[in-house]
């Protein structure tokens, strides 16, 4: 394969263009949905192709084929050259690509248990014994939707500046949602986790009491109450710090989010854009999280990116077209979902660092207040800076003591002013696996952070 990548590299410099890249890749997936102990569905599959880019004239073209023969790659790789020096002519704003080094390595994460080499009754009986353990927890469980999702990624990039990186990595995801009735009242819990490991994550995990805390959830969310609706000083949980970096300020610092002028953070690299006690990085070398990857896409090395230190905004994520556009580095910002896309600017292990206080510590003093636990969803808009997320679950904070749980409850605001507000940094730390969209693209990414204090934030409805 990889005689073939480097044809097609060859074969695009002798056609024009100035730069190409050829990325093959390979993946073996699986994916098992079960609810109230019945298999809904099942699938396996194997997905192989090769994504191609090619630069002429100042512009991109892109081309992706499912279809492994030389002669029909080629004609493909004809007709995308001539679309390249076609948008080239007319494009006033030539791309070009920061200067990086190249690179020629092999990186394999380690599985003991690779993925497509497990039996799939292993997987579905894996699967089904935590959905049959949630069901016996509590009879007021009226469903529950157990999931299981892996897959063996083989990926190597060639390009035209002597690049070539092969890639080998596992993933394994399962998570658990349950519902829960009584009296006319439902509730809802959700929850996953997931490794760049093999099978061999499923031991590490104690399932039992994985499903007992979900189950726990959902029944305790039965009794919630009403909201109160207006500014309050609120406590988010790790969880919901997490999203809201990822969501509402990550995406902002994309490059070509902010090339574009559809970042609130434009022109703003050197301001203070928070409060002094928050520190953000994006960081693609943390082991074994779920966004770590030693190379981007298009083979430039990655690191801990320092986004902003102590509230001042410092750095962007990167991709080599958007650093030269913004006189920055390119610090291994590029991902596609695979070879059918495109790299474009993304994240990767998204995070606040954490701070100093206890969880005591910081709602002792909250006469009047509310607890904020995960995310189910919400919108952002990294142009004009504003958000609005539903958490989890949530609670209410009365004379420093947190009481009785509250239903269907909102955060929303502007970004920079909820991150100005911020008024305490927890010294916990946790990180979430998830997955992230952008351009109809979804790659694995990460979240995470402390518990974190903020005054005057907008509870229970939207801006």
């Amino acid at each position: 394969m990889r005689n073939l990548l480097e044809k097609i590299v060859e074969e695009a410099l002798a056609l024009g263009a100035e730069y190409a890249d050829a990325r093959y890749e390979k993946i073996y997936s699986t994916s098992i949905t079960i609810s109230n102990e019945r298999v809904e569905k099942v699938s396996t599959g194997i997905d192989e192709g090769v994504g191609v880019r090619v630069l002429a004239k100042g512009a991109f073209s892109f081309f992706s084929s499912n279809v492994l023969d030389l002669n029909l790659i080629l004609k493909q790789l004809e007709d995308a050259v001539k679309s390249a020096k076609m948008l080239g002519e007319s494009r006033k704003e030539k791309i070009e690509l920061a200067e990086t080094k190249t690179f020629k390595d092999n990186v394999e994460v380690k599985a003991l248990k690779p993925p497509h080499e497990v039996d799939l009754s292993e997987k579905i009986s894996f699967i089904m014994d935590l959905n049959r353990l949630s069901r016996q927890v509590d009879s007021r469980i009226v469903n529950a939707t157990s999931i299981l999702s892996d897959a063996y990624d083989y990926k190597l990039l060639v390009t035209s500046e002597g690049t070539e990186i092969e890639y080998v990595i596992p993933r394994i995801r399962f998570g658990l949602n349950v519902v829960a009735f009584e009296a006319s009242k439902q509730s809802w819990y959700g929850k996953y986790e997931a490794s760049p490991k093999g099978y061999e994550f499923v031991n590490e995990v104690d399932v039992e009491s994985f499903a007992k805390t979900i189950v726990s959830k959902a029944i305790n969310l039965l009794k919630a109450e009403p909201a109160p609706a207006g500014r309050f000083t609120v406590v988010i949980d790790s969880e919901l710090t997490g999203v809201f970096i990822h969501e509402a300020f990550g995406h902002a610092c994309e490059g070509d989010t902010v090339v574009a002028g559809e970042s609130i953070l434009k022109d703003k690299l050197g301001e203070k854009v928070g409060s002094e006690l928050v520190t953000v990085y994006d960081d693609s070398t943390l082991p074994d999280a779920w966004g770590s990857l030693k190379y981007d896409d298009e083979g430039v090395l990655t690191r801990k990116r320092t986004l902003v230190e102590k509230g001042v905004l410092v750095s962007f994520i990167t991709n080599r077209e958007s650093a030269v556009k913004l006189g920055l580095e390119p610090n291994g910002g590029a991902r596609a979902q695979s070879y059918n896309f495109p790299p474009i600017v993304r994240m990767s292990n998204t995070y606040v660092a954490p701070g100093d206080w206890s969880f005591e510590e910081m709602i002792e003093d909250i006469k009047y207040g509310v607890y904020l636990l995960g995310s189910r969803g919400g919108q952002v808009d990294t142009s004009k800076g504003t958000f609005q997320f539903n958490a989890k679950e949530a609670y209410l904070i009365e004379k420093g003591e947190i009481t009785k749980p509250l239903l269907d409850v909102s955060l929303s605001g502007h970004t920079l002013e909820v991150l100005m507000n911020v008024e305490a940094v927890g010294e916990d730390f946790k990180l979430r696996p998830g997955f992230c969209g952008k351009g109809g693209q979804m790659v694995p990414a990460s979240t995470g952070g402390p518990h974190i204090k903020v005054r005057n934030a907008i509870v229970g409805g939207r801006r």
